[in-house]
């Protein structure tokens, strides 16, 4: 039997930020008011993620290790 998976509030948490900053970098603006908008919503989305990370939040998926260290 294989096992079935939960999901973890804490790690979907911390990928959504981690998705939030990556997804508003990506952002390219037609105009400089588009741009500017982009800027402004990854620094927020980048300081969302900083906190959830200084107040003790997991590291989102991507920037975890693939093998704990021996």
């Amino acid at each position: 039997m294989s096992p079935v998976h939960r999901p973890d509030p804490d790690t979907d948490r911390a990928d959504a930020l981690y998705d939030a900053v990556s997804e508003a970098l990506r952002a390219r603006g037609r105009h400089i008011g588009e741009r500017i908008a982009a800027q402004r919503a990854a620094d927020a989305a980048f300081t969302a993620l900083d906190e959830h990370l200084r107040s003790g939040g997991l590291l989102p998926t991507p920037w975890r290790p693939a093998a704990p260290p021996r």
